[in-house]
């Protein structure tokens, strides 16, 4: 497999995860926030937590299958994802920030800053943040803004792609 085809493998593996993070923003749209503690709310929190993941896969590197072409695959997926937020208004540019860092200090890893626990009067008693707290709707909206636009440029990348790396079209 050459280095276009390595390339081709990983813009579909990003629509694989985009199409994910879609269904999670479409489905927590569907559903109430829910209170604390509720049903609602857990399955709310756990799409939230699925479409950070599924977000964050797209953004972070990936191994191919042959190692000699990590780097290059990486390095040229690394500048499509650069150049697609440096393109966004800046609403959307700072939650791709946010999510990102959602993801790597709470969801991905358990750093202590995602929780920020102040401890009172030398005692254990400690009071925290919840890392897992979710988005609003008109947040999974801008996500979900977000996502159909990366999704349309990642699939025009695809396409281009495909008309060098492979020599029989499908149609």
């Amino acid at each position: 497999m050459e280095i276009e085809q390595h390339y081709h493998s990983r813009l579909t593996m990003a629509l694989d995860d985009l199409m994910k993070c879609r269904t999670y923003s479409q489905q927590m749209l569907k559903l109430p926030i829910g209170d604390s503690f509720s049903s609602e709310r857990t399955v709310y929190e756990a799409l939230f937590v699925a479409l950070i993941i599924s977000y964050g896969r797209v953004f972070t590197v990936s191994n191919t299958t042959d190692k000699m072409y990590k780097n290059k695959v990486a390095e040229k997926f690394g500048n499509l994802r650069s150049q697609f937020i440096s393109e966004q208004e800046p609403r959307l540019s700072k939650l791709h920030e946010r999510i990102m860092e959602k993801r790597h200090t709470a969801i991905a890893h358990s750093d202590a800053s995602s929780r920020n626990y102040q401890y009172y009067n030398n005692s254990p008693l400690n009071v925290g943040h919840n890392p897992y707290f979710p988005y609003d709707h008109e947040e999974v909206e801008w996500v979900l803004e977000l996502v159909e636009t990366l999704i349309s440029v990642i699939s025009k990348e695809k396409s281009e792609v495909a008309k060098i790396a492979f020599t029989n079209p499908i149609f």
